[in-house]
């Protein structure tokens, strides 16, 4: 254990924007009784560590800079994870609530316990749970000052707030995920309250735009995903590349619509990317075969380029004022943007390999013969 009161009491007062002689004017003391606390030469009374704690808005505990030891959170914390993966939620509530008695302002058992309690919740319908597993995860935010793990932040805990208050009160589970639905993460959550709330056109609306992120999403993934695998030049990873973007054409496919649209020059932009991997594998029928076919989606697209999806698309359900911006750099029409690719230009930072762009000249001539 560790107590870090006279670090504390300094941090804490040049946090409020105060010097030693504004704190000591607040409580009626000497400056130098300060200096002495900050220096750790003296120590304040129980009853001033009650009012400096009530005065800087924080705990005692965080106050004194009280610290369990680390190892022991850890083991504890592991054991209740062992506990839910084991499917022994009443154990595992058991070993949070002892956990909590032990460390009551510990982030780390805090969420833990939290986590602990959402699982017993989802996986048992727990209702008992749910206002507990709530207060958890609010105390938690008021300790994510202590929070170390990168993959937690403020707003992964209020995400699962929202998630469990839809539960009891849609309405308010409703405005906390409008609260934090950035770049429109939350959206398959409004659209599912949505719907259980009778607001069908609303819900359908905002499913629309979670399949807009899927599609621009999946794309971004295979796209970066088979050009990391390729450079490695290991034939496992570029055959994993080429199934990589097989599912991403199956799903462009399956979305895309009879008209003309942007999903329409992606579906293209694949193409090429397959029979780029196709001949890194030296598989050059199938490699033909894929560039036709992109270059019969590219000159159709060329005819009538419109880089929107909006009403063009299978399983549109969006309000008409919702029309979404798409493009990338390749450039603005299906062919050129061909070009790019094999040129290498939206990367010339960061090209590929050279025995790799040598593995992709026999689609870059046919696509030129071609074209």
């Amino acid at each position: 254990m560790q107590l870090n009161l006279c670090e504390n009491i300094k941090k804490y007062r040049k946090e409020m924007g105060l010097t030693q002689e504004e704190l000591a004017e607040a409580f009626g003391i000497t400056v130098g009784a300060v200096s002495k606390w900050e220096s750790a030469s003296t120590i304040p009374d129980i009853m001033t560590l009650i009012e400096l704690a009530d005065f800087f808005g924080i705990s005692i505990d965080v106050l004194l800079g009280y610290s369990i030891s680390s190892k022991n959170v850890d083991v504890t914390i592991k054991n209740i994870d062992a506990l839910l993966r084991k499917n022994n939620y009443n154990k595992a509530i058991s070993e949070a609530d002892k956990a909590l008695i032990r460390y009551p302002t510990n982030f780390k058992i805090i969420y833990g316990s939290a986590k602990a309690y959402n699982v017993a919740t989802s996986a048992n319908v727990y209702k008992k749970y749910l206002d507990k597993t709530i207060n958890l995860y609010e105390s938690a935010l008021r300790l994510i000052d202590q929070n170390t793990d990168p993959d937690i932040d403020e707003f992964s805990i209020r995400l699962c707030i929202a998630e469990l208050k839809s539960q009891a009160s849609p309405e308010e589970a409703l405005e906390e995920f409008k609260k934090i639905n950035y770049k429109g993460i939350a959206d398959i959550n409004i659209a599912k309250i949505l719907m259980d709330m009778g607001m069908h056109e609303e819900g359908m609306d905002r499913f629309t735009k979670v399949l807009v992120s899927i599609l621009l999403n999946s794309l971004q993934y295979s796209n970066s995903m088979a050009i990391a695998l390729v450079k490695t030049g290991k034939k496992n990873n570029i055959m994993e590349a080429l199934d990589v973007l097989d599912w991403c054409i199956k799903i462009y496919e399956a979305t895309a619509g009879s008209e003309i649209s942007y999903l329409t020059k992606m579906q293209a932009i694949l193409l090429i990317l397959k029979a780029m991997t196709l001949s890194c594998l030296g598989d050059y029928e199938n490699m033909r075969q894929s560039i036709d076919e992109a270059y019969k989606l590219a000159v159709k697209f060329d005819r009538s380029p419109v880089n929107s999806i909006d009403g063009k698309i299978r399983f549109w359900h969006a309000k008409e004022n919702y029309k979404p911006m798409l493009y990338d750099e390749l450039g603005v029409g299906a062919v050129e943007s061909i070009d790019s690719l094999f040129s290498q230009e939206p990367h010339p930072t960061n090209p590929m390999p050279d025995n790799i762009q040598k593995m992709l000249k026999h689609a870059e001539k046919y696509w030129k013969e071609i074209k």
